[in-house]
């Protein structure tokens, strides 16, 4: 395996992501070879996209390029190599695009990884943005056999705990319960997706599952790589509390999607259906040896970092890298202008 792997550039999503997108989005592979053997690959979607009235030639990393509505979020991006090959495979792909006509290229969620700094290095300037994911690394527990409520700050315990007396009153005992089968999978992807886009649209917002091709990539991902993701409900009594939709690889938890269902009890600002459904999920994988953590995901979300305290944390980048050419020294421009623009207004404004 190659050491910078992750479930976002495995078999598995590779080709769901082709069957739903692939189509549209044509994109390219490219396999990097020494002395007639295969050392590394990627994917490349190339793109004109429209941005400000300026039109772009973008070129995108692995699974990436979808429109933004039904974009499925990469993580964990990386350029994949055998072990010793990452610096021959970052110069070789740098010199393929040098002779190819483009203006931005988009690495999407990498990892801080050599290769990817090559890359970008080599082939002008970059924007970088930065997101934090954190984890929770079951190791430590195990040793110290510690339970994960422990770990957390008292303000947390208290308030998974008057959550769980709350709606334990409303509607019965709280339990756990992951997914056995596909059925059983899908059907708990649909209260999910139900949830989420209640939440998301009473804010005016789309949310994902609003997307026909997001929604397909997951039904078929579910349908074809069982073994690979995990759905886990909460629910007190009869009544359900929350839902996570998560990947496994080599023993990690990867928790992608989530909905909370906000309605059960209106009686208590200090009820946190979300904080208490990550809680029971993240006990049930501690229970399983073979589960060796859980990671939340990038986004420095308050929850986040309130469930994973005494654990870690790794950064995922999004770089931009431009060339100088005339339409993204247009757009550059133009964003400069609107920056000022904006900073006068403000000015003004005071």
């Amino acid at each position: 395996m190659c050491p910078d792997a992750s479930f976002f550039l495995s078999r598995e999503w590779v080709d769901c992501w082709l069957a739903t997108f692939g189509k549209d989005l044509n994109p390219d592979l490219m396999i990097f070879t020494r002395d007639g053997e295969a050392v590394g690959c990627c994917l490349l979607v190339w793109r004109t996209q429209w941005v400000r009235g300026i039109p772009l030639r973008r070129v995108y990393l692995n699974c990436a390029g979808e429109n933004e509505a039904d974009s499925t979020y990469i993580e964990y991006n990386s350029l994949l190599s055998l072990q010793d090959c990452g610096e021959l495979v970052a110069k070789a792909l740098a010199s393929f695009l040098k002779k190819q006509h483009w203006d931005e290229l988009i690495l999407s969620g990498v990892v801080d990884q050599d290769a990817i700094q090559i890359l970008a290095d080599a082939l002008g300037n970059y924007e970088v943005s930065e997101s934090l994911t954190r984890y929770i690394d079951f190791a430590p527990l195990r040793e110290q056999q510690r339970d994960y409520l422990s770990t957390l700050s008292s303000h947390p315990r208290r308030n998974i705990r008057l959550t769980q007396r709350l709606l334990e009153g409303l509607g019965g005992p709280c339990t756990v319960r992951l997914a056995q089968s596909v059925d059983e999978a899908l059907e708990m992807l649909r209260q999910l997706a139900e949830l989420h886009q209640a939440r998301w649209e009473a804010r005016g917002a789309a949310g994902c599952f609003s997307s026909e091709k997001f929604s397909h990539f997951h039904s078929i991902l579910i349908q074809k790589h069982f073994d690979r993701v995990m759905l886990f409900r909460v629910k007190a009594g009869a009544e359900i509390i929350g839902l996570l939709y998560c990947f496994l690889f080599d023993g990690w938890v990867y928790c992608y999607q989530s909905g909370y269902c906000y309605s059960l009890d209106n009686r208590s600002s200090r009820s946190s259906p979300g904080l208490m459904t990550f809680y029971f999920v993240i006990d049930a994988c501690l229970a399983r040896e073979e589960i060796k953590g859980v990671d939340l995901m990038a986004g420095d979300m308050e929850y986040k970092r309130t469930l994973a305290r005494d654990s870690g944390q790794k950064p995922l980048r999004w770089i931009i890298v431009r060339r100088r050419t005339v339409p993204s020294l247009l757009y550059l421009l133009l964003k400069s202008l609107k920056r000022k623009y904006v900073q006068v207004t403000e000015k003004h404004h005071f």
